[in-house]
C-alpha cells in the first residue's frame, strides 16, 4: 500500500482547506447552497502534487480529504449561528473563543463519528456515494492537466465576471454588470451568477428541474393567485410550507433507516467507541455551556443518530440536509427545557440533571455542533469511499480529516466576524440581501414559533410522503423557499448539463470541469472582496 500521509500532502491539504472553507462559507451565506467540495478538492490535489512530481493516488486521496473537511465545517456554521443575528442578536455579543470552541467540538465529534461509521456504511453496505465514486474515477484515471486547464478557465471567467458585477470602477455609479435582471414587474428575474450555473450543472437536469418546478409553481402560479385574492401573507405561508416540507423529508429519511434498512451492524467495538466518545463530550458540553447534564446528553445523542442518518443519505443520494439535524436539536432542547422548568420538584439532583435556562445564543451554538458534526460524518464519507476503492489507509484519512476540520475552524471563526460586521442586509426576506443565509432563516423561524401551523403540517406530510415514494423532492422544497432569481441560473446550469449529456463523454467531462471552475472563481472573489471591505472598516 502506498503511503498516503506525507509532509507534502499535509501542507498542500492545509492550504487547500483554508481556501475551500473560506469560499464555501461565502457561498452558503450568499446563496444558501453548499457545493460538493470533493471533486474540486481532488482536482486541486492532483494538480499541485503533480507539480512536485508526485503521482501517488493514496497521497492524493489524503490531501483532498484534508481539503474537503473545510467545506463541511463552513456549512455547519453558516446554517445555524447566523440565525441568532437574524433574530436581532448583536454579532459583538458572540465570544470569538466560545464560537471557535463550538466549531472545534463539532469538528472533532464529526471526524470521529465518520471514522466509526465508515465500515458500516462503506465496507459493509451497498451505498453508492456518487460523489465519492466520481472522485475515485477522477483520481484513478490519472493526472490530466487538460482537466485542470478547464477548471482554471472556468475560475478565470467566473472571477472576472464577479469583479465587474460586484465592484464599481466608476465613483458614484453602479458596477458594469447588474446583480439582477428583472422583467415583467419582477415576475421573471435572473441573478447574474456563474457560480449558480455551475452548481446547476453539477446537480444535473433532474434535480434542477424539480428545483425550478418548486420555484415556478410558487412564484408564477401560487403567488399571483394569492395576491389577486387578497392573501397578503403569502410569502410567510409559503415559507412555513417550505420549512415543513424539508423537515418532512428529514423525518422520512429517519423512518427509512429505522424500519427499512436490513443491514444490521455486528461491530461491537464501534459501538463501544461511540459510547465512550459520547460520554466524554457530554462532560465537555456540560462544562463549556453550563448545561444541565440531561441536555448535554440529549445533544450528543441527537448528534450520533443524526450522523448515521447523514452518512446514509449522502451515500444513497449525495444529499446531506444538515439543517434538518439542527432544527431537530433546537425543537427537542426548547421543548424539553420548557417542560422540565415547569416541573416543581425541589431536589438538587433533579435541578442539576434537568433544570436550567438555556440562552438563545447557546441554543444556536448547540445546533452548530450538531450541524458541523453531521456535515463531516456525512459528506467526508465521500472521501472515505474514494479511499476504500483506492485502498488508502483510513487512519491516515482520519488524521487528515481532523487536521482539515481544525484548521478550517479557525478560518471560519475569523470570517464569521468579517462577514457579519461588513454586511448588514441579510436574510431571504430582505430586499436584495447581501447574504441570503437561507438555512439559518429557516432555523430562526423555528425558534420564534411557526406561523400558519396548519400549512407547516401540510408541508411536513407532503415532504414525508413524497420522499418515501423516492421522488427527488429535496430540491423542490428549496425552489419553494428561495427567490426565483436564484432558481433560474441553477436551472440554466442543469439544462446545459442535459444538453451536454447527448455529446460524447469527453466534451461532457470537460464541461463538468469548467462548471467546477465556475463555482470556485466567484466564491474566491467573494471572499477577497469581503476581506477588503472588512479592512476598510478600520482604515
Amino acid at each position: 500500500m502506498e503511503k498516503g500521509m506525507t509532509f507534502t500532502s499535509l501542507v498542500l491539504g492545509i492550504i487547500g482547506a483554508v481556501f475551500i472553507s473560506a469560499s464555501s462559507f461565502y457561498v452558503v451565506l450568499k446563496y444558501g447552497a453548499l457545493p460538493w467540495p470533493t471533486i474540486v478538492a481532488a482536482l486541486i490535489s492532483m494538480f499541485f502534487l503533480s507539480v512536485f512530481g508526485k503521482r501517488n493516488k493514496n497521497e492524493i486521496n489524503v490531501t483532498h480529504t484534508i481539503m474537503s473537511a473545510g467545506s463541511m465545517v463552513a456549512g455547519g456554521v453558516a446554517f445555524t449561528v447566523p440565525a441568532y443575528i437574524l433574530l436581532g442578536g448583536d454579532v459583538n455579543d458572540i465570544d470569538p473563543v466560545i464560537l471557535l470552541i463550538t466549531i472545534l467540538i463539532g469538528s472533532v465529534i464529526g471526524a470521529l463519528l465518520s471514522f466509526m461509521i465508515r465500515k458500516k456504511l462503506i465496507d459493509d453496505s451497498s451505498l453508492e456515494f456518487p460523489i465519492g465514486t466520481a472522485a475515485y474515477e477522477l483520481v484513478n484515471n490519472g493526472n490530466d492537466k487538460k482537466n485542470m486547464l478547464y477548471v482554471l478557465l472556468g475560475s478565470l471567467f467566473s472571477g472576472i465576471l464577479s469583479i465587474f458585477r460586484d465592484i464599481s470602477f466608476r465613483p458614484g455609479k453602479a458596477p458594469f454588470i447588474p446583480t439582477t435582471y428583472v422583467f415583467r414587474d419582477g415576475l421573471f428575474s435572473f441573478y447574474v451568477s456563474p457560480l449558480l450555473v455551475g452548481i446547476g450543472y453539477i446537480l444535473g437536469f433532474l434535480n434542477t428541474f424539480t428545483w425550478f418546478l418548486g420555484g415556478a409553481l410558487t412564484y408564477w402560479l401560487a403567488r399571483p393567485y394569492a395576491l389577486k385574492n387578497g392573501i397578503n401573507d403569502f410569502d410567510i405561508m409559503k415559507n412555513s410550507f417550505g420549512m415543513g416540507f424539508i423537515i418532512g423529508i428529514g423525518l422520512s429519511i429517519i423512518v427509512k433507516i429505522v424500519f427499512f434498512n436490513k443491514n444490521k451492524s455486528k461491530e461491537k467495538s464501534s459501538k463501544f467507541y461511540i459510547i465512550f466518545t459520547a460520554l466524554v463530550f457530554v462532560a465537555v458540553l456540560t462544562f463549556v455551556y453550563k448545561l444541565p447534564v440531561f441536555f448535554a446528553l440529549l445533544v450528543i445523542l441527537i448528534t450520533v443518530i443524526s450522523a448515521v442518518i447523514a452518512g446514509y443519505t449522502t451515500g444513497k443520494t449525495g444529499v446531506n440536509p444538515m439543517e434538518i439535524y439542527a432544527i431537530i436539536t433546537i425543537l427537542a432542547v426548547t421543548f424539553l427545557s420548557s417542560l422540565f422548568n415547569t416541573i416543581n420538584i425541589d431536589n438538587t439532583i433533579f435541578s442539576v440533571l434537568f433544570k436550567g435556562q438555556i440562552p438563545e445564543l447557546i441554543l444556536f451554538l448547540l445546533a452548530c455542533i450538531v450541524s458541523v458534526a453531521c456535515g463531516l460524518a456525512g459528506d467526508v464519507l465521500n472521501d472515505f469511499k474514494a479511499g476504500s476503492k483506492l485502498k488508502t489507509n483510513p487512519h491516515a484519512q482520519l488524521v487528515g480529516e481532523i487536521v482539515g476540520a481544525v484548521v478550517s475552524s479557525f478560518v471560519i471563526t475569523f470570517l464569521f466576524f468579517v462577514f457579519f460586521r461588513v454586511y448588514k442586509n441579510i436574510g431571504p426576506s430582505s430586499p436584495n440581501p447581501d447574504l441570503i443565509v437561507f438555512q439559518a432563516s429557516i432555523i430562526s423561524s423555528i425558534v420564534k414559533g411557526i406561523p400558519f401551523m396548519n400549512i407547516f403540517l401540510i408541508g411536513i406530510g407532503a415532504g414525508f410522503i413524497l420522499n418515501l415514494l423516492r421522488l427527488p423532492v429535496l430540491t423542490f422544497g428549496i425552489g419553494i423557499y428561495l427567490p426565483i432569481a436564484l432558481t433560474i441560473p441553477v436551472f440554466l446550469g442543469g439544462f446545459i448539463s442535459f444538453l451536454f449529456s447527448v455529446f460524447p463523454k469527453k466534451p461532457a467531462d470537460s464541461a463538468m470541469f469548467f462548471a467546477n471552475g465556475l463555482m470556485a472563481g466567484e466564491a474566491i472573489i467573494g471572499v477577497i472582496i469581503s476581506i477588503i471591505a472588512y479592512i476598510k472598516l478600520f482604515y
